[in-house]
């Protein structure tokens, strides 16, 4: 008997649920590839398993290659403008998390607002198959991160402008309170 591979449970996943956890409960291999989606699901925060799959584990090699072709946003940008490679969910999210990272670890307030500012130029890019709302929700913590990380030698009006864009996008986000809890506790590290 032949398992089915990590594309299989993640289509099966997709249109019958039920029946991929019964699969899971049923076969160890499949389970363990169940289970391996799942935690790609959550750390991608992708509600479709196909794409969770597909676009999550290449995202690190991607963001990896942009970040090695040079230090600046400018140039991030044009590769992403450029590029359809770089136009994933998968990108925008490892983008957001490695802002994240620099911002918590303090060791480049500067990177970790051009890391932030590059996952919202990526999900500009998400075409139709990406939910507005959840891509709204994605923007939100991403100026949110910009914003407590724009250094204090920029003037002021810059920082309230990413604030502003967090808040916009929150509104225009799924209404998801852990997300709204997050974004407000990132921007009132600024507005105190």
């Amino acid at each position: 008997m032949r398992h089915f591979d990590l594309l299989e449970i993640a289509k099966l996943f997709s249109e019958e649920p039920a029946a991929c956890r019964h699969l899971a409960e049923t076969c160890p291999t499949c389970g363990e590839r169940f289970r391996h989606i799942e935690a790609l699901m959550q750390r991608f925060e992708h509600w479709n398993p196909e794409v969770a799959l597909l676009e999550g584990p290449p995202a690190e090699g991607l963001v990896a290659a942009l970040l090695a072709a040079g230090e600046s946003l400018t140039l991030w940008s044009a590769q992403v403008d450029k590029n359809e490679d770089f136009q994933t969910w998968g990108v925008a999210w490892v983008a957001l998390e490695k802002a994240r990272e620099e911002l918590e670890a303090a060791t480049s307030l500067s990177r970790a607002r051009d890391l932030a500012l590059l996952a919202v130029k990526v999900s500009e890019h998400l075409g139709q198959a990406y939910h507005p709302n959840s891509v709204a929700d994605l923007q939100a913590r991403a100026y949110a991160i910009a914003a407590v990380a724009e250094p204090p030698e920029v003037d002021l009006g810059a920082r309230l402008k990413r604030i502003a864009a967090a808040v916009e996008a929150l509104d225009k986000g799924a209404g998801d309170e852990a997300i709204a809890r997050v974004v407000w506790d990132l921007l009132s590290r600024v507005i105190r």
